[in-house]
């Protein structure tokens, strides 16, 4: 990347530092800002048309009380900010991560028991896909288990299913019983056992033999002979997660 200079740079202290830079017909905004006092983080991001290319967090915590606060953190910001805009003008930065990389390495701090860690990086991907159902959906699920924010976990969860329908085929949102898993998990965080149950209900409409759905309805206990009320007794799905029920007891 060749030919990039600042073009503007204005700065308040603790607050934000902006720059652009140019390189041929791209223009990247580069903006660093400190997200106050209760969260004690200097954030800085990397833009290009509006979409975020790269972002850097450090936390400040430890000089949160220091005497001379402002000064330190608004050098702090200043050498992260340079730090950003040299990363652009040297062509060095890493491109955006995927969904699927940001759903993977989530899938695996989960497997790890490191929901916090897991919630953090969903929230990192939502900077960069606001809209995308599988993140939101992942997020809404563990804002309601790890952050006990049961209102809002569950609302994101809704959103991401709204989301789903308009992002696939119509009919094709039937091939994702996740959705439903989160929403469940949510409801029963939020002691919803009701709600929890209708939807894993509907995730098991998808896909009856999906073992996190069947092991969510017997931690309901769901052992009775019709697993799914609502449903008659000679319907396939009863009388299939009725078997993987009995399966799952072994």
């Amino acid at each position: 990347m060749t030919g990039n200079k600042a073009i503007r740079i204005t700065s308040k202290l603790g607050s934000e530092f902006s720059t652009e830079v140019a390189s041929g017909k791209e223009k990247y905004f580069v903006q660093t800002e400190d997200c106050g006092t209760k969260k004690h983080i200097v954030v800085s991001r990397v833009y290009l048309e509006g979409q975020i290319l790269l972002t850097r967090k450090t936390d400040y915590a430890d000089m949160a009380d220091a005497p001379d606060r402002d000064a330190k953190v608004y050098e702090l910001m200043r050498k992260q900010h340079q730090l950003a805009v040299n990363i652009v003008k040297g062509g060095t930065f890493k491109e955006t991560k995927t969904t699927a990389e940001y759903l993977e390495e989530v899938k695996s701090l989960l497997k790890n028991q490191s929901k916090r860690r897991a919630l953090r990086l969903l929230g990192d991907g939502l900077e960069q896909y606001p809209d995308d159902p599988f993140l939101l959906s992942y997020y809404g699920c563990l804002d309601a288990v790890a952050n006990k924010n049961y209102r809002d976990g569950i609302d994101t969860c809704l959103v991401a299913i709204e989301n789903l329908k308009k992002k696939v085929p119509f009919g094709e949102e039937f091939f994702f019983p996740v959705f439903y898993l989160n929403l469940g998990r949510a409801y029963l965080a939020a002691g919803k056992r009701k709600e929890a149950f209708k939807a894993f209900s509907s995730g098991l409409e998808m896909d009856g033999g999906n073992r996190d759905l069947l092991w969510e309805m017997r931690k309901l206990g769901l052992r009775k002979v019709l697993p799914v009320p609502f449903l008659k007794r000679s319907n396939p799905i009863n009388k299939y997660i009725g078997m993987m029920l009995h399966a799952l007891k072994k």
